[in-house]
């Protein structure tokens, strides 16, 4: 049988990517700037191409981020899919509408209606920050919830929990349909439990609490609220809850439980900034409205049945995506809703992957090693022996490489890449439901020196120890009576770009990583003539 390999073009790192444009968009703060980055990072080495600006480079009103948002849409080449919206209220604005002549109520819908009939074309998310620390706290969430899910429970992602404040009218029953539609649609898609919780029934904060901390994937509340959920569930308390890095995606399908109003907090932003870098819990996603309303229950109903259909039935897994599901599903029922439309709102990254399974472990084939030059670099993608189709696989390198592509049929993909002759090459496969695999394949420098290189007799290792590190790790240099030549050590990122080089002069040395940001680094031993003698991989931690 002939393999069919998929040729994925080219596309330059950074000044293509300001001139071509992005798929991801990521707006905000000047204050904000920093701690946004590793994020950025993440979703560019995906292949998620991302762009960011910053409200001094494009303009601080709301008008001037529009226009932004429109010429992006209409005249660049790759045009946006997501917009990151990275600052609350007060640091990134929102646009304020009055509700019946005396409420204030916030909406980033301006910014995801492009044609102007109100209807959103992007999908929009905002990450509520007011200052770095609580940025880095939602940065840490989102890439610990996507790139390093955790496991130690490997159901967690496969739990939903329901709560009901009942009011005692003809609105309860409306609230029971979603929550059963909830349920039956995660029921048949694989996942393990639903606890299921109701003010009528005599449920209380504490049974929720109980359930998200014993790890769960969704929080699917109806009912009546302003501000917070009102009692039973008033002190369901997201900073207090004790599951760490199984991190939730909350659908709050009710009145305002979060606002875009400067300077205010409720809810939706207390789930997002709940813990801190070292003990992530809370939430990593808020879905839910920033106006009150009365006599809507049918409207809010569409809501939550657009959410988990388009989640369960029609597979829309980018949690962006998913929220305009949902309220294409509030428009075909209810088109003169423009309020709800409006008002509902998305707090987390509008590219996040939701997790409807067990994240799936790869088995990803490539070469070890790459030489210098224009290649074609094949990758096959298996799960247990089986080909996976539709993965998105990524190569990149400093800003000389950028390459993408899904695999076909056969778990097949081959990328155009023009090889650098120094550094490493970052390969990243995702995709729904797929455990990231991220590494970095070497370039080994094959060219030949006008000094003849020292002889090394037998094979050379280099590791490095402990590996992942926080602070410090031991190099180590063997192999099969091993002369030291004259080399260097050279470390990279996961970006190809040189981090550090430093000589070598003793087979074991010890090397500080304390001013490193966590990540992957390529570690490369070479000889005087810059052949690579040997090489490791180095993870730094926080």
């Amino acid at each position: 049988m002939k393999t069919l390999l998929i040729l994925a073009l080219p596309v330059l790192l950074l000044t293509a990517r300001a001139e071509n444009g992005a798929k991801y968009l990521v707006i905000c703060a000047d204050s904000l700037r920093a701690p946004i980055e590793p994020l950025v990072q993440w979703k560019q080495a995906t292949g998620v191409s991302t762009k960011v600006v910053t409200l001094s480079q494009i303009g601080s009103d709301t008008t001037a981020i529009k226009d932004y948002i429109h010429n992006a849409y209409t005249s660049w080449l790759v045009r946006p899919e997501y917009v990151l919206l990275v600052g609350d209220g007060a640091a990134l604005p929102a646009r304020l509408y009055i509700w019946h002549g005396y409420v204030y109520c916030g909406s980033d819908n301006i910014y995801a209606d492009v044609t102007g009939d109100y209807r959103a074309e992007l999908a929009v998310g905002r990450l509520p920050a007011s200052t770095p620390a609580e940025l880095e706290v939602m940065v840490a969430k989102t890439l610990r919830y996507e790139r390093d899910p955790d496991l130690t429970d490997s159901l967690w992602m496969r739990r939903i929990t329901t709560l009901i404040r009942e009011g005692g009218d003809p609105d309860d029953t409306i609230y029971w349909s979603n929550i059963r539609n909830a349920a039956r649609k995660a029921h048949a898609a694989g996942f393990v439990n639903c606890d299921s919780f109701s003010s009528a029934r005599g449920n209380a904060s504490a049974d929720v609490m109980n359930s998200c901390d014993s790890g769960t994937g969704l929080v699917l509340y109806r009912g009546p609220a302003g501000g917070n959920w009102p009692e039973p569930f008033d002190q369901v308390t997201p900073d207090a809850i004790t599951a760490t890095n199984q991190l939730p995606i909350v659908c709050s399908i009710t009145c305002q439980t979060m606002t875009l109003t400067p300077y205010e907090e409720m809810l939706g932003e207390l789930w997002l900034r709940s813990g801190d870098t070292g003990n992530l819990h809370g939430g990593v996603a808020f879905f839910g409205n920033t106006h009150p309303d009365d006599q809507v229950a049918r409207q809010r109903g569409a809501i939550a049945r657009g959410f988990f259909d388009g989640l369960f039935a029609d597979t829309i897994w980018q949690l962006g995506k998913t929220a305009v599901r949902a309220r294409q599903q509030l428009y075909a029922e209810f088109p003169a809703d423009t309020y709800d439309y409006r008002g509902y709102t998305l707090y987390g990254d509008p590219n996040l992957g939701i997790w409807t399974a067990t994240p799936r472990p790869l088995t990803v084939e490539h070469p070890t090693s790459l030489p210098p030059g224009p290649q074609q670099l094949a990758v096959t993608v298996n799960w247990q022996g089986t080909p996976v189709e539709s993965a998105l696989v990524c190569a990149s390198m400093d800003t000389s490489i950028y390459s993408y592509g899904h695999t076909d049929t056969l778990g097949q993909v081959a990328l155009s890449i023009t090889v650098a002759d120094t550094g490493g090459l970052r390969l990243v496969v995702t995709g729904n439901n797929l455990y990231p695999y991220d590494t970095i394949i070497p370039v080994v420098w094959t060219g030949v020196s006008d000094q003849t290189p020292a002889p090394i007799p037998g094979p050379v290792t280099l590791t490095a120890s402990p590996n992942p590190c926080r602070r410090t790790t031991t190099v180590r240099i063997s192999g099969s009576s091993f002369i030291l030549p004259p080399s260097s050590l050279s470390l990279y990122d996961a970006s190809g770009s040189l981090v550090r080089s430093l000589p070598v002069r003793t087979s074991s040395f010890l090397l500080s990583t304390l001013s490193f940001p966590p990540g992957l680094y390529l570690a490369l031993l070479r000889d005087q003539s810059r052949r690579t003698i040997a090489h490791t991989r180095i993870a730094k931690l926080n």
